[in-house]
């Protein structure tokens, strides 16, 4: 026995319905993987971005504090 999808005729409002709620859904998950995408670039530039601060030695500087009376 299979599982076969039985879609309404194509004149049904039903199956025009079902359509459009499946473009949705398609165009929403589109969007996610873009979002995804943006979020992984985003994070391995962080990654770089520190990789590159820590090779870079820090200046030292010389702080003094003096009281002066006057």
């Amino acid at each position: 026995m299979t599982n076969a999808i039985i879609l309404p005729p194509p004149s049904s409002p039903e199956r025009n319905r079902l359509l459009s709620v499946d473009l949705i859904r398609r165009r929403a998950l589109e969007r996610l993987y873009r979002r995804r995408c943006a979020v992984e670039e985003l994070i391995r530039s962080l990654e770089d971005y520190q990789v590159a601060q820590d090779d870079v030695p820090g200046e030292c500087v010389s702080l003094q504090a003096a009281v002066m009376w006057s």
